[in-house]
């Protein structure tokens, strides 16, 4: 049985039938390309749109709508491990760039880097045992910001932001390996007899580092406030120095007008050191996201 399980991981000699229930089976999805798609509205021979039966479109525009006629999106194709075919590659690897990763990372024998828009590449695997390797990419997403945050466990942005010219800060994120639930911790009232909490609101936070709406002059020298950054951190020193046992998230953490997209800005927030959050009142239709 244990040659059987390493002959199995490493070269799939046992049909899908069987190896289904092997313990190096992925029963989720596995990426087998990533793309990028650019149009013009201004042009009706331009689509943002591929064949939805083999791709499945991330649907927040690269531009973030601010792009006069243009939009960009993300897409990729994903297959059950006992839908691959001897013509299927697995996405190992991902990153954004403008040299070949390719010059410097040559990976292993039947794995490539291969080139795509926005700067993209991704490293693709023909072994046969690529869906189940702990480097096979199962999922993909976008965070923006030039202060963008991956708090997500098993999650990573990858690279600089996507090349485009649309000022977004496009990030490209990946997860390796299935879904993981966030670790609850359970609230205690300590030793002491006493339990703390701490409530945050109205925050505003923004897409990207935000503007300081009432900025003191001197403090700056002239030069532009970055809100986000300086409330964050903010937020950070209190939590370090109060030490909650619980905090409260209670409402306008996001700033409708300059947050089009509220998971970045979340994000953001859960990566403070919080102990705990909780969103007591869901004042917009966007915090429903936290």
């Amino acid at each position: 049985m244990i040659v059987l399980f390493f002959l199995d991981r490493n070269f799939r000699v046992l049909p899908s039938a069987i190896h289904e229930y092997m313990p190096s089976h992925h029963a989720g999805l596995v990426v087998t390309d990533i793309t990028v798609t650019t149009c013009n509205g201004a042009n009706p021979f331009s689509s943002c749109k591929l064949d939805p039966n083999v791709w499945h479109r991330i649907e927040k525009d690269l531009y973030l709508g601010k792009g006069i006629f243009s939009s960009a999106f993300i897409h990729i194709r994903r297959l059950k491990e006992e839908q691959l075919t001897a013509d299927d590659r697995v996405v190992v690897d991902v990153t954004v760039g403008r040299l070949d990763p390719s010059a410097t990372d040559k990976g292993r024998e039947g794995e490539r880097w291969e080139g795509r828009p926005a700067g993209l590449w991704v490293k693709t695997s023909e072994r046969r045992h690529a869906s189940d390797s702990k480097d096979a990419v199962t999922a993909v997403d976008v965070l923006f910001g030039d202060d963008a945050v991956e708090a997500r466990d098993g999650w990573e942005m990858r690279g600089t932001p996507l090349l485009l010219d649309s000022g977004a800060a496009a990030h490209v994120t990946v997860r390796r390996g299935p879904h993981r639930e966030p670790v609850k911790p359970q609230p205690r009232v300590g030793d002491n007899g006493r339990f703390k909490i701490m409530q945050l609101a109205d925050l505003h936070l923004s897409t990207g580092v935000g503007v300081c709406r009432e900025a003191v002059p001197e403090e700056y020298n002239g030069g532009k406030c970055e809100a986000d950054p300086r409330t964050l951190d903010f937020v950070s020193k209190v939590l370090e120095d109060e030490k909650p046992d619980l905090v409260v998230l209670s409402g306008d953490q996001v700033n409708g007008d300059t947050a089009p997209d509220a998971q970045s800005v979340s994000l953001e927030l859960y990566g403070t050191s919080s102990p705990i959050c909780v969103l007591e009142r869901l004042e917009t239709d966007q915090e429903r996201l936290f």
